[in-house]
């Protein structure tokens, strides 16, 4: 499963969808969704196939109300709908961990959750907005980046510019302590960017955060997105190395993955793989696979309890465009009266003790 998610991962946001004007970003978007895959769909025929070029930018309690969520329509409404899953989460842990502190005078595990969102640039002002967007509000007070010229951009601001984070410092800062302290701060502190060759100074904040919560916003290293389940199933878990282990450790709580859907006769359709946590745990919430349909609307065409893997969108979109397709309509037409035919034609060998068969 971790491998089908990795592959799955490895594609990039494209440079059209609801958004209007979304291109790929260098550092803030994960690097395994930069790179188009070319994903070949078996058709009906075992003598013929087609193919879709997908361009990824992609139950507990309460799944079923997280089916019925749209993904964003806008910028400021993906930024929103993140904002809500971050403090959802949150919140239902500080509850209980205050519960078990009563009971046992002991906390629970640190939680990490990650969002993913697409943006329209790489700008630090592109970057600052998403982080105002999606961790203001109060839930996040600590911003550490992968970008030092966002931090010192967003450092810059007000915090009430900054819609309430307090802290904005870059990965090295936070570690010298200089603009900010980890360990007697309150809040959730969000990793922001942070580059894959940086995991282990981001594992670093982590523990020195203490009991605070951490939510990973567009990191780019490679993982899940199930706080480690698929992670911990594989060999390799055993010998992994603590930043292995602690990239493997974010829940997914919010990732809108815009697709672009090319067909061999060169159109295009648009969709997404969308997850939004509303209630329940963030390991049971769907991912969805979702295509727009003639009247720009979306449908879903899938929904898993993991994140889609290559196979399983190859399967998803396939299947979506083949129930789409006026010859495979036609086919499931003739095939119909062709049937209807065949069981007309009286049977020689009934009551001769030969069967049913036709």
């Amino acid at each position: 499963r971790a491998a089908a998610a990795a592959a799955a991962a490895r594609t990039r946001a494209p440079s059209s969808t609801t958004f209007g004007s979304i291109v790929p970003s260098r550092k803030n978007i994960q690097r395994r969704r930069r790179r188009e895959t070319m994903i070949p769909v078996a058709a009906s025929s075992s003598s013929s196939r087609r193919s879709l070029v997908v361009v990824a930018g992609g139950a507990a309690a309460g799944a079923g109300g997280e089916m019925e969520l749209l993904p964003p329509v806008s910028r400021d409404d993906s930024f929103e709908q993140a904002r809500v899953a971050i403090d959802a989460v949150v919140s239902k842990r500080a509850k209980k961990s205050g519960k078990k502190r009563k009971s046992s005078g002991k906390s629970l595990a640190q939680l990490r959750v990650a969002v993913e969102l697409p943006l329209a640039s790489d700008a630090p002002s592109a970057v600052c907005a998403m982080v105002r967007g999606a961790c203001g509000g109060g839930t996040v007070s600590t911003a550490v980046y992968g970008d030092p010229e966002c931090a010192t951009l967003a450092a810059g601001k007000t915090k009430a510019e900054n819609d309430g984070i307090a802290e904005h410092v870059s990965l090295d800062d936070a570690l010298r302590g200089d603009g900010c302290d980890l360990a007697v701060g309150t809040g959730a502190v969000a990793l922001v960017g942070v580059p894959d060759d940086e995991i282990g100074k981001a594992r670093r904040v982590a523990e020195l955060s203490g009991g605070r919560p951490i939510v990973g916003v567009n990191v780019e290293w490679e993982h899940a997105g199930d706080g480690g389940v698929s992670f911990r199933g594989t060999p390799a878990a055993s010998t992994a190395t603590p930043d292995e282990t602690f990239a493997n450790s974010f829940s997914v709580v919010y990732s809108y993955l815009p697709l672009a859907i090319q067909g061999i006769a060169g159109d295009t359709t648009e969709g997404a793989v969308f997850k939004c946590v509303r209630g329940g745990a963030p390991e049971g919430s769907p991912w969805r696979i979702l295509v727009k349909d003639d009247g720009k609307e979306y449908q879903q065409v899938g929904a898993m309890r993991r994140r889609p893997g290559a196979e399983d969108l190859e399967s998803a979109l396939y299947n979506a465009a083949a129930a789409k397709s006026p010859v495979n309509k036609g086919i499931g037409v003739f095939r119909g009266l062709a049937d209807k035919v065949k069981n007309s034609i009286p049977n020689p060998l009934d009551g001769l003790g030969g069967g049913g068969k036709r």
